[in-house]
């Protein structure tokens, strides 16, 4: 029997889809102030030229946002590639 066969490959991948925007999204929504204020000076920074060219609290709530779609995009990905296979067997 071998160590690594294709279907367990399959299912490593099924699991990293699901698990990493679930991850990042929380990393989005339960980071510091402070880490959220030093994400939003380097992105304006690069992008803009200078670190406040974006209020706080529209960039909070952005990242807000985009954390809670990770999320549901996680959730909705483990139904339909890893659960929906258990139900089915």
């Amino acid at each position: 029997m071998e160590l690594l066969n294709l279907h367990f490959a399959i299912l490593l991948i099924k699991v990293i889809i699901c698990v990493i925007p679930g991850v990042v999204g929380l990393a989005l929504i339960f980071n510091s102030t402070e880490g959220k204020r030093a994400w939003r000076d380097t992105i304006c920074r690069v992008m803009f030229g200078f670190p406040n060219a974006v209020s706080f609290q529209k960039f909070a709530r952005f990242l807000l946002i985009c954390g809670l779609l990770l999320m549901s995009f996680s959730a909705i990905a483990s139904w339909f590639l890893l659960l929906k296979d258990l139900f089915q067997s």
